[in-house]
């Protein structure tokens, strides 16, 4: 069914950082005043270092095709520590032809909104060394390639050279990421300097540093700012309610996000604009760094914005009040983590499902699971998307869906849509996609929506608990089922011995021992079924052109796109270099033609979304089996089927 209105995806990293809530708030507000719908795509971060798994959150941007979205915002900024600009800007163009504009960075041939530090770092920087009188600075930068940290410091650089500000006076520190660990550099610091701190003030190049700095001084015995003063970045709510408040610089986060809808609104409506638009930032004058009384200049500066006589009894309260009601729905969580650690059916899960999430004030949502779990071994970018997926549970108080009333499952193509149709009302608040996943598996996703936007870190744990309940239901019920029957010798057969070490798939040792015992339980139960042998194209000149390593990933690419293809409990193996081959119970010959062109489309998409240099494709060939030569027999079946592969190989080359 056609939408009837525009859908725009806006592309974060976590929906639990303070930025990224910042900027999800801005877009929605003015989402809801041009009545566009609002889906939230929380990928995780590019590449991802952080976590053993969180390569997988990235797979819930497969959704986002021409079919779904009709324009991206994508928060461009939180992926430079991970990856450079070119890898973005690569992952950018899979995308296409949907239009992007990325906020944070300036993209080639992408509308961008990016922000400028040099005016409020200049305010600050002459406030600490010409009214404050600091001699000595400390620079806390990240270990990262991140394009924005190097310009933050190449500004901090200009202007110090520009006031003739020693270079010996200034110290810069690569630091890490999270609190714990920039505090434990410092303190590092302060042992190798016999526990002396020269400078008197710390410049951090984000909000985070700067608490951490905080904490570093105070546990030293000094006082702030009366004997070192601080500087953050980003202005977080934090920085206010800070015991002293700390300076900071704004970059008008939800300015970007605005600005960023409206550019979408003109591409929509084919109008000209600016592709790149720049917001000058402002610096926030607090506590920590008014040793000297801020002066009637400061004041005045248009980039200047002064938070000197905040009311901090309120702000204590609010402090306190947030954190009794944190502390409340943190316990509400693992109180429910706890309820739910037990043997589940899956009727069982699916009938408390929809009143779990209301209870957590959840207004709408929607489980989907795919047909069989996805196993992502490695980090990747582009996710295949399997062909068929159901709706597990789902409710809207909006749209009055509810699967406790509707039962029955809905089978759909995600590829197609991201909901079947009438399910949830994509036209209220901003809705949230997150992939549903435990470790290496992939089960689905899950499409959310609620109204209490400051809680999202509630929302990601339950999440969390979500996927391991699904993952836990499926992986001892669904796929058990399947599988019961093998499941002794799987415990008895050395795995390793078994499996492709490129692909992680059954090797020949593997496809000969499960493969004669699937043909084996085939004939006891008068079953049939097709094998299918297949021959990637042009394996070797790949290897010759672009070398083994190119050859390599378009082993794995095929792997990944023939496991999504073929069910469970199918026996897919890699049995040589470019060869494989896929025991198949109970297909049929028109769906095999089926599965056969499935492939080949995601081999094209596959192409096109990794601008690769080389065409991924494969050639496949099958017999059926029994055959009336040689029953249930394996190794004859095999030659049989190759020998058709090598039939389709050439009268696929006369076609060409």
């Amino acid at each position: 069914m056609a939408r009837s209105k525009f859908r725009v995806a806006l592309i974060l990293d976590f929906i639990t950082i303070e930025y990224s809530q910042r900027l999800f708030e801005s877009v929605n507000e003015i989402c809801k005043e041009y009545d566009y719908e609002l889906l939230v795509f929380p990928i995780g971060t590019l590449h991802s270092v952080r976590t053993a798994f969180g390569y997988q959150a990235v797979a819930i941007a497969s959704l986002i095709t021409k079919n779904s979205i009709d324009g991206i915002i994508f928060s461009t900024g939180v992926q430079l520590h991970f990856v450079t600009k070119s890898e973005i800007l690569s992952y950018m163009k899979g995308f296409n032809p949907i239009p992007v504009v990325s906020i944070a960075i300036e993209v080639p041939d992408c509308p961008s909104i990016t922000s400028d530090p040099y005016f409020a770092y200049k305010a600050i920087l002459d406030n600490l060394i010409d009214v404050q009188k600091c001699k000595k600075l400390a620079i806390l930068g990240l270990r990262s390639s991140s394009s924005e940290i190097r310009f933050r410091r190449n500004t901090v650089n200009q202007i110090l050279e520009e006031k003739n500000f020693p270079p010996e006076n200034y110290t810069y520190f690569r630091m890490s990421f999270d609190y714990l660990t920039i505090l434990k550099d410092l303190e590092t610091y302060a042992i190798s300097n016999d526990g002396k701190i020269e400078f008197d003030a710390i410049i951090a190049f984000n909000d985070e540093m700067a608490y951490a700095a905080t904490e570093f001084v105070k546990r030293h015995g000094l006082r702030i700012p009366e004997d070192v003063q601080i500087v953050g970045f980003d202005n977080l709510d934090q920085s206010q309610y800070n015991n002293p408040s700390i300076t900071s610089i704004d970059q008008n986060i939800p300015e970007h996000g605005r600005r960023a809808v409206r550019m979408l609104k003109k591409i929509f409506d084919d109008e000209e604009f600016e592709q790149n638009e720049v917001l000058i930032n402002t610096a926030v004058m607090r506590e920590s760094t008014s040793r000297v009384p801020y002066t009637k200049e400061l004041e005045e500066n248009p980039h200047v914005r002064i938070q000197m006589d905040l009311d901090k009894v309120l702000c204590t309260r609010n402090v306190v009040s947030d954190m009794y009601f944190r502390t409340a729905q943190i316990q509400k969580v693992m109180n429910y983590y706890s309820e739910t650690q037990f043997d589940m059916t899956v009727d069982q899960l699916k009938s408390r499902l929809n009143s779990d999430l209301r209870d957590f004030g959840v207004k709408a949502a929607a489980i989907v699971v795919y047909e069989a779990p996805i196993e992502q071994t490695i980090p990747f970018d582009y996710f295949n998307l399997p062909h068929r997926a159901s709706l597990f549970c789902a409710f809207d108080e909006s749209t009055g869906y509810d699967s406790e009333i509707l039962p029955e499952r809905i089978k759909f193509n995600p590829k197609e849509r991201i909901l079947p149709d009438g399910i949830l009302n994509f036209s209220e608040s901003g809705t949230i996609c997150m992939s549903l996943y435990h470790n290496t598996l992939h089960y689905g996703y899950i499409v959310f929506r609620t109204d209490n936007h400051d809680d999202f870190f509630v929302y990601d744990f339950i999440i969390k608990i979500v996927s391991s309940l699904v993952s836990s239901i499926f992986s001892y019920a669904e796929v058990s089922n399947e599988k019961t029957k093998f499941h002794k010798k799987f415990k008895e057969l050395d795995v390793v011995a078994n499996t492709d070490e490129l692909t992680g798939l059954y090797n020949r040792r593997g496809l000969f021992d499960f493969g004669k015992t699937t043909l084996q339980f085939a004939k006891a139960m008068n079953q049939s079924g097709l094998i299918i042998y297949c021959d990637m194209d042009g394996l070797k000149k790949i290897n010759d052109t672009f070398g083994h390593e190119a050859g390599d990933c378009a082993i794995i690419a095929e792997s990944i796109i023939l496991k999504g293809n073929f069910r469970a409990n199918d026996i897919v193996a890699r049995i040589g270099g470019d060869e494989f081959v896929i025991i198949s119970p109970g297909m049929t010959v028109d769906n095999f033609q089926r599965i056969k062109d499935s492939v080949s489309e995601d081999c094209r998409l596959w192409t096109e979304k990794n601008n690769s240099k080389f065409k991924l494709s494969i050639s496949m060939g099958y017999v059926k089996f029994p055959s009336e030569k040689v029953g249930y027999q394996i190794t004859p079946l095999l030659s049989e089927a190759d020998a058709n592969l090598y039939v389709a190989k050439r009268d696929k080359k006369k076609v060409i």
